[in-house]
């Protein structure tokens, strides 16, 4: 879930409890990534601002990110065009965590190839805010909250190497309100596997589940088959198919994308193309330094 926020009141509290103690062990350590990325969009792609633009068309933009982690306080902010985003704002004491993750644990599971366009399909998961709990072993549960909502969550993600591959389960249930008096409720769960074999590491995964909005309930069945294969210590080639097994009759429910990634010194370049769903084709080319 990319949750396009300036911030919550949650995380940005807890950032600025943190950041004013003066019981850190270490100095921040900053890191990040600066780019330009050129985009093409399909005729009918789903991007509405991009429709009303002509999407037959390039379009570029420049983005920066930047990581701050004090190994208590952990933060990332996103600079586009003139907007600054901070994207996720955490703090960790031992095994506990708290904050703005952009995102939930309950669908960890539902595992992806190394990708750039990011087309898989929706798992349902609506939760951004928590405090979470590392049990060890694989097992960490979490209490979870949505921006701006009256409600609350469990979830939960466990994750164990069975030597040939890895299994991962994840699962969660979250029964919120919005500030319009609007039920917004979510109960999913994902199971992946992840096998290396050399070069290449091959992952399946499945999310399902069902969410609530108002009086309308949504079934979630996707589905994500995809492999990363390092060619080089320079060149890595990403392809991932991604299904939507409870798309509406007559509607595109299958994707595909193929990412190339070149890297020489601190730059990678990368090219991308996504088809076979006319709401989300699109081709991308970029580069980004990082730092």
């Amino acid at each position: 879930m990319k949750a396009t926020k300036l911030a919550s009141v949650f995380a940005v509290t807890a950032l600025a409890a943190a950041v004013s103690s003066t019981t850190f062990a270490a100095e921040a350590v900053i890191s990040g990534q600066a780019g330009l990325e050129y985009r093409l969009l399909g005729d009918t792609h789903a991007d509405a601002a991009g429709a009303a633009a002509n999407n037959n068309t390039w379009r570029s933009k420049g983005e920066l990110n930047l990581n701050v982690d004090t190994g208590v306080v952990a933060a990332l902010v996103e600079f586009r065009e003139n907007v600054a985003t901070i994207v996720k704002a955490t703090v960790t004491q031992g095994a506990v965590s708290f904050g703005d993750f952009d995102g939930s644990i309950s669908d960890d599971a539902y595992l992806k190839a190394t990708r750039v366009i990011e087309g898989e399909y929706g798992d349902g998961s609506k939760t951004d805010l928590g405090v979470r709990y590392d049990l060890g072993s694989g097992l960490v549960v979490a209490l979870e909250m949505k921006t701006d909502q009256d409600g609350v969550g469990f979830a939960a993600d466990y994750s164990v190497d069975l030597g040939m591959a890895s299994l991962d389960l994840s699962a969660g249930t979250y029964a919120g309100e919005s500030s319009a008096k609007v039920k917004d409720e979510v109960s999913n769960y994902a199971i992946g596997v992840s096998v290396p074999v050399g070069p290449a590491t091959f992952i399946a995964s499945y999310a399902g589940g069902t969410t609530t909005t108002g009086t309308t309930d949504t079934d979630i069945g996707v589905t994500t088959v995809g492999v990363t294969f390092a060619v080089s210590d320079a060149f890595t080639l990403g392809i991932q198919n991604s299904t939507d097994l409870e798309a509406a009759a007559g509607t595109d429910d299958n994707n595909t994308e193929v990412a190339a990634f070149y890297t020489a010194g601190d730059i990678t370049y990368y090219a991308a193309a996504l088809s076979g769903d006319d709401l989300k084709e699109e081709t991308r080319i970029g580069a980004k330094a990082s730092f």
